[in-house]
């Protein structure tokens, strides 16, 4: 009989960042584990060391019945972030979901930006 063992994969309180690279990284990740409300979301974009990321609060919002109603903080790059829409709202396309995906976000300059696509409609704004 083979016993596995759980191996312990990341340890936050044991890594220490060396580089701007690492510090965005660890950054972004504690973005998208750790924000579980908007407020800790959008604060934490506030606080990126990279002026071309952002924090999202995103929502989907279901069009038709039977649809998942769904948050969760996402980080995105600012440059790509219509382009970033546009891949998510053709995957969810793909599975003929009918839904309104929204998000709220702030970067470390303290600006929100709103981003937002509809299934049904194509429509793709950012604002």
């Amino acid at each position: 009989m083979i016993v596995v063992k759980d191996p312990k994969i990341f340890n936050k309180k044991e890594f220490n960042p060396k580089n701007k690279e690492e510090i965005l990284n660890k950054q972004l990740v504690e973005s998208f584990i750790l924000s579980y409300t908007e407020k800790d979301c959008l604060k934490r974009g506030t606080k990126l060391s990279d002026d071309d990321y952002q924090s999202c609060w995103c929502e989907i919002i279901p069009l038709s019945s039977g649809g998942d109603n769904g948050k969760m903080c996402i980080p995105f790059k600012n440059s790509t972030f219509q382009k970033s829409l546009k891949k998510f709202m053709n995957r969810f396309k793909e599975e003929k979901a009918k839904l309104e995906f929204k998000c709220t976000c702030s970067n470390n300059k303290s600006k929100t930006i709103i981003g937002r696509f509809n299934t049904i409609t194509d429509e793709i704004k950012v604002e």
